[in-house]
């Protein structure tokens, strides 16, 4: 999203909102819209134009969003490979830990939940490196991580030898670190959302970081936006009455 116009003509409270977008084949143009709902993260959308009755909406009240650096590593093993496969969701690593030498965050048993993902005889595992525990940690090459990776799997769960396969992702900004003063991001989400008619924000900035907690975000944004289209047509229902 390159810019977005909020317009109100005071007739209608609907298709108020104009939307320029890009990506590496076009630019689109004029596209309107009833509502938006913003999943962006606020570091991307300070770089945004917004504009709100022709006039520059500034965004200069949105703080500084200090993001957590995060390496996802996914790595197959053969079963007879694993000594001490564990059933369930997945493993979290307490922080104590790395005194016994454990350097990743979690570990989640991906075959174990989604049993089609993988032949049958591996096990999938997806495992996560960094945060605000390991920060550098996370921008290590992937041959690093692998041998991390592998290591912390031989402790829990008696992987031996290497893994059959290696795939690796790397999110510079993967989520906002939750601080002391993060009471001012809400307030600066609220802003937004109070002064933009239409303007809803979800994702892991507000409500919890977790997968989970980003959905039920989405899906709260997704009520606030049928409340506020039903109010809108009510009021113009109201309108076009009382205009007769």
């Amino acid at each position: 999203v390159l810019s977005l116009s909020y317009s109100h003509d005071g007739r209608s409270a609907l298709e108020n909102w104009s939307l320029c977008s890009s990506n590496q084949e076009k630019q689109s143009l004029g596209l309107s819209f009833d509502a938006v709902i913003m999943t962006a993260p606020l570091c991307n959308v300070k770089e945004m134009k917004i504009t709100k009755g022709g006039n520059l909406f500034p965004l200069d009240f949105l703080p500084e969003v200090i993001y957590m650096p995060l390496s996802v590593i996914i790595t197959t093993f053969k079963k007879e490979n694993v000594r001490r496969p564990l059933e369930g969701f997945g493993v979290l690593v307490p922080s104590k830990e790395q005194q016994n030498g454990l350097k990743t965050l979690g570990t989640l048993f991906s075959s174990m939940m989604f049993p089609d993902r993988v032949p049958k005889d591996l096990y999938l595992y997806t495992t996560f490196v960094g945060g605000s525990r390991n920060k550098e940690l996370a921008k290590a090459s992937t041959d690093e991580l692998k041998q991390i990776v592998t290591s912390d799997l031989r402790q829990l769960l008696g992987v031996e030898g290497d893994p059959a396969f290696v795939n690796h992702f790397f999110w510079s900004k993967a989520f906002p670190l939750y601080g002391r003063d993060y009471d001012s991001v809400l307030e600066a989400i609220e802003k937004m959302e109070t002064n933009l008619p239409g303007f809803f924000y979800a994702g892991n900035h507000r409500g919890g970081l977790s997968v989970g907690k980003s959905i039920a975000s989405g899906c709260k944004a997704a009520e606030l936006v049928i409340s506020y289209l039903e109010k809108s047509s009510d009021d113009k229902m109201l309108k076009e009455g009382s205009s007769k």
